[in-house]
């Protein structure tokens, strides 16, 4: 009896805990998108990716590019009731983007143009993961991935060959990214896992997400890793510019064919996949601040919906 009443009780402050942490942002969300935290995220700058600590979340991770100036990783903290104004992490020293956590909540790998020691770039733009770490409230010094997954361009060759920015992991063994490899005629979704601390070969995904005609980025997958979520350019079945798209994994582990994700986060703009809160409650995307501009490079900001809205499973039957 007394286990079964300290299971409770541990149960009951956990649900307050969870509780209480998705009401640093998510509070007032319901089953249509709105802005994500708009004291951080105002839409005066452009803002184009976001990452909850999933141990924490009262840390989030962003990018931001301030004008015509390079995008940097910015964070900021929900501390005495509030979020505090954003600084540049300390490892964004160069033209980064793209941070995301691993599930420990301290490994980040984010992409940078940051020259590579010993390889350098000679095309004409080229990012590559990183890899730091949250230790005693500091930033480790960024290290490089290996050269099999970060390929640097060649002379002569151009963006996006051989860019990655996204490496996007739900269990730290299996991750995700998106590029352009030498014969394609777009960018792709790939995976590698990482064993004993290695990265296996970066291998593309079945036709059923990548296609030939069409480009593949940004990948995301739901916390649960059944869901993967992409943004497409101007595919047939599109609303117009970039959309996201969804794949689920069928009983064998087969992706199915993606799916728009429809007009409730869609439109002729273009967005972009952003993530979940931690507990896979509320989905994140990327959307232009001003959501009548026909500008297709228009300031993005991020929105937040809850991801039963999405209707996932009816979206798969």
């Amino acid at each position: 009896m007394k286990t079964l009443t300290l299971l409770a009780i541990s149960f009951l402050l956990t649900s307050c805990a969870t509780s209480q942490n998705d009401e640093h942002f998510a509070k007032g969300v319901e089953m249509t998108p709105i802005p994500f935290l708009a004291e951080i995220f105002t839409g005066e700058h452009n803002e184009f990716s976001v990452a909850i600590n999933p141990v924490n979340p009262n840390m989030i991770l962003f990018t931001r590019r301030i004008g015509d100036g390079k995008q940097k990783i910015y964070e900021t903290y929900y501390r005495n009731k509030q979020w505090t104004e954003p600084k540049i992490a300390s490892f964004s020293t160069d033209r980064d983007e793209i941070a995301l956590f691993t599930p420990n909540g301290k490994t980040v790998y984010f992409g940078s143009e940051r020259p590579i020691p010993g390889r350098p770039n000679k095309g004409n733009f080229d990012m590559n993961i990183w890899k730091t770490e949250w230790n005693n409230e500091n930033w480790s010094e960024p290290v490089p991935l290996p050269p099999h997954i970060n390929k640097v361009q060649a002379e002569g060759e151009e963006w996006p060959l051989h860019n990655l920015s996204y490496f996007y992991t739900v269990d730290g063994s299996q991750f995700y990214t998106g590029s352009l490899v030498k014969g394609a005629k777009g960018m792709d979704i790939f995976t590698t896992t990482l064993t004993d601390g290695e990265f296996t070969p970066l291998e593309p995904l079945p036709a059923t997400v990548n296609t030939e005609e069409f480009w593949e980025y940004a990948p995301i997958l739901s916390p649960d890793g059944i869901y993967l979520f992409t943004q497409v350019y101007q595919r047939d079945d599109g609303l117009g510019g970039d959309d996201i798209y969804v794949s689920k994994k069928d009983e064998n582990g087969n992706w199915l064919p993606s799916k728009n994700l429809g007009p409730l986060v869609n439109s002729k703009q273009n967005e972009c996949p952003a993530g979940f809160s931690p507990d896979g409650s509320y989905f994140l995307f990327f959307a232009p601040s001003n959501k009548n501009s026909i500008d297709p490079d228009a300031k993005g900001r991020p929105y937040i919906i809850k991801t039963a809205a999405l209707q996932l499973d009816t979206l798969f039957k």
